[in-house]
């Protein structure tokens, strides 16, 4: 069954265009990565799927009442000067719940939080504060979540332990929507959208992402990676992305022999092999298809 629409949405802000021209379609039970970096739009998006940022263009449908879609901020949203338990019981009074007491204490239970339960919602850790947010998301048992960067800003352990908690609300058949700037993360997504300067570059999941990839993907690892880096851009990639000691170098497709012992023979090139696709390299070839530059 379809949640929700959108047909050629846009948003202006004066000249400013934040969104523009995007086509999204969610489904029961689907899981969808909304994924690029800062100021791609993403947050402006959510907003108007929400119902919190009126379009400027296009349409949308939710075929959805009120309580059948739960939205989180990327922010933290709730009163700070209200305890877990005062901000869960003010979510229900919101809603007009009544008897809300027993999913209340299920749902803080599910995410170990019923032990904090009296401390206030601004002394949590970023961690605990979006497991705080979940719970109050899923209190009025929403068919669609959606979530704007959930685990920015949360610590690696508390980010894995978050995306334990999602698979699990997906498995129960919740529909979710999820925008992300870490490209690690965006892997979790059945369906992705590429976002870049409010228009989506490709479609897609990795597997048919990797197979329409065109070239051949190398991984490099230098501690000098500065020098390295400026070497390898000398022979001619498509695409080129360094993080910490790792290179990655995406060059047309050839006989990959000469072109590994060529690299491998660069001074400072520790170790050099070749590679699986990762959204990175998608991403990058995105943004170069579309006209967009990488550098």
């Amino acid at each position: 069954m379809m949640l929700l629409e959108a047909h050629s949405l846009a948003c202006r802000f004066g000249p400013k265009v934040a969104v523009q021209s995007l086509e999204l379609t969610l489904s029961e039970g689907e899981l969808v990565g909304l994924i690029g970096p800062d100021g791609a739009g993403k947050t402006t998006t959510f907003r108007m799927l929400a119902g919190l940022q009126r379009p400027t263009g296009g349409e949308l449908h939710r075929h959805l009442d009120r309580q059948g879609i739960s939205y989180v901020p990327q922010s933290f949203s709730l009163a700070p000067d209200l305890t877990v338990m005062e901000n869960m019981q003010l979510q229900a009074r919101l809603y007009g719940m009544t008897g809300a007491e027993n999913r209340i204490s299920r749902l803080l239970g599910s995410v170990d939080l019923a032990p904090f339960q009296d401390r206030l919602s601004g002394a949590l850790s970023g961690g605990m504060k979006q497991k705080l947010a979940l719970c109050t998301a899923l209190l009025t048992e929403p068919r669609l979540l959606l979530l704007d960067e959930p685990t920015t800003g949360v610590d690696p352990v508390s980010r894995r332990e978050f995306w334990e908690l999602l698979h699990t609300v997906h498995d129960q058949g919740v529909a979710i929507l999820f925008s992300s700037p870490y490209m690690d993360e965006a892997e979790y997504a059945h369906r992705m959208l590429l976002m870049h300067e409010g228009r989506v570059l490709e479609e897609g999941d990795l597997p048919a992402f990797r197979r329409s990839l065109p070239g051949l993907v190398f991984r490099l690892v230098s501690p000098n990676r500065r020098d390295v880096q400026k070497a390898v851009a000398a022979l001619g990639p498509l695409d080129l992305f360094a993080e910490g000691e790792i290179i990655r170098a995406r060059f047309p497709d050839q006989d990959p022999a000469p072109l590994m012992a060529r690299l491998a023979a660069l001074p400072g090139v520790e170790q050099v092999r070749l590679a699986e696709a990762n959204l990175e390299d998608i991403f990058l070839h995105a943004l170069a298809s579309a006209g967009g530059g990488h550098g």
